[in-house]
């Protein structure tokens, strides 16, 4: 059943997400989600059409609104997805990596954007099942889609290839996350192998010349073009002599026998290499330097990524809480140790999950980690997580400068009595939702 007043249905909204339906696009009901306020919002903003379930009543949706009843929700999205994704089929960028993809897409589409129109992965909605809600945002005019590809399993990110056949692409680094879901750190290897096997023939490919599990990944297939970017390592895209400022981090970068210096509004060694897969993509899509240099300059970074926050006593509180895994608390805890200064760095680390075997000899390694920091505090909250002060201790730390908490209240009450102008590190899986705590000591909702 169809019906409607003529509207033209140019371009699609992603399942849920109402402020697409400003633009006239299609809506897609969800049966997981409040009928009545579904409704409401349909109501404020009326989309071109809604798609909604047999069994769902169209007698509450807006009369100037076309209905599409359709049996199968699921099969409605892709086979509009599709059609839409061969009506304009723009240029392809994918990034994978256990870490550093999301700001590596963010960096990607930030330079692009500046005089193209580029459509892009948000919100880590980065899996195989959350592709047609970008084909489906495509829409005539956009010249690049830009997409982070992410995997809870195997054959996710290869499904991804095989409808988009990426033209450039990068692996941001091989590391411990998603291990224990894919069954060990080989596999995750043979998963971000999928985007180097999915690349379209004569695509172009940046590896990570530092990461040694990246070593593993093979070429020996790929018709292509392959780069490397690195700081220690020889590679095609070299990055070195970074300086931290209270802003960011500046850095060098040698490329096709020129040099350069760029700027970051944020800092890590870790977001070097996110920069430098960024300069290499870009550059194979055709951005000048001078429009890299800018992008990068005035990126916005995803929430929860090394994101800086006023605390109360000139506290300065680092939410790096979006996930984790020992690579990237590593990688966070240098941070902290390198822009603390004379101030007071404490870290708060919470459980790494998904890690399956792994997980005790994670949390260890960290533990040997920050036992050779200057910290002024280790806290660590959870079950898991005890284990990184454990080691820590062991590791000659001074064990009252370590402490442990089993209540969230506890912890932010202690929290708010550490010393003015700390600055406060934390990190851990998604699960402990840690922004709660950082937004309760930076007194935002």
């Amino acid at each position: 059943m169809i019906r409607g007043n003529g509207h033209t249905v140019l371009h699609a909204a992603n399942q849920g997400k109402y402020k697409y339906l400003r633009k006239k696009q299609i809506y897609f009901y969800s049966t997981s989600r409040s009928h009545e306020k579904q409704i409401a919002a349909l109501r404020r903003c009326p989309p071109a059409a809604v798609v909604i379930p047999r069994g769902v009543s169209p007698a509450a949706i807006p009369k100037a609104t076309a209905v599409i009843q359709v049996s199968d929700m699921d099969k409605a999205r892709w086979r509009l997805a599709l059609w839409n994704w061969r009506q304009h089929a723009p240029r392809v960028s994918a990034v994978t990596g256990s870490a550093g993809k999301s700001t590596t897409t963010a960096m990607i589409a930030s330079i692009l954007k500046q005089n193209r129109r580029v459509v892009h992965t948000t919100g880590n909605l980065n899996t195989f099942r959350y592709l047609p809600s970008y084909l489906l945002r495509l829409s005539p005019g956009d010249q690049v889609l830009s997409l982070e590809m992410g995997m809870k399993s195997l054959d996710n990110i290869a499904s991804q290839c095989r409808i988009v056949r990426p033209e450039v692409g990068a692996v941001t680094n091989v590391g411990e996350a998603h291990a224990g879901s894919v069954g060990g750190l080989n596999r995750v290897v043979q998963a971000k192998q999928e985007l180097i096997d999915g690349l379209r023939s004569g695509s172009t490919l940046y590896l990570n010349a530092d990461c040694q599990r990246s070593r593993q990944l093979s070429t020996r297939r790929f018709q292509g073009k392959v780069y490397t970017f690195g700081i220690h390592q020889p590679a095609d895209i070299q990055g070195g002599n970074l300086r931290y400022t209270t802003r960011g981090t500046i850095f060098d970068v040698k490329m096709d026998g020129k040099r350069g210096t760029f700027f970051i509004p944020t800092w890590g060694k870790h977001n070097i290499y996110n920069a430098l897969a960024a300069i290499g993509i870009a550059r194979s899509l055709g951005s000048s330097l001078r429009k890299i240099k800018s992008g990068l300059q005035r990126v916005e970074l995803p929430k929860m990524r090394l994101q800086r926050l006023q605390g109360a006593a000139r506290r300065v509180l680092i939410n790096d809480a979006w996930n984790a895994n020992p690579t990237a608390m590593k990688a966070g805890l240098t941070v902290l140790n390198s822009i603390s200064g004379t101030r007071p760095a404490i870290a708060v680390l919470g459980n790494m999950m998904e890690l399956g075997s792994y997980t005790r000899s994670a949390h260890r390694e960290v533990g040997r980690f920050a036992a050779q920091l200057n910290l002024h505090q280790l806290i660590t909250y959870g079950r898991e997580a005890r284990e990184i002060g454990k080691t820590a201790i062991a590791e000659k730390m001074n064990p009252q400068r370590v402490i442990h908490f089993h209540s969230r209240q506890s912890l932010l009450r202690h929290l708010r009595n550490t010393p003015p102008r700390s600055i406060i590190y934390f990190k851990a899986s998604r699960k402990q939702k840690f922004e709660r705590i950082v937004n309760a000591l930076a007194n935002r909702k």
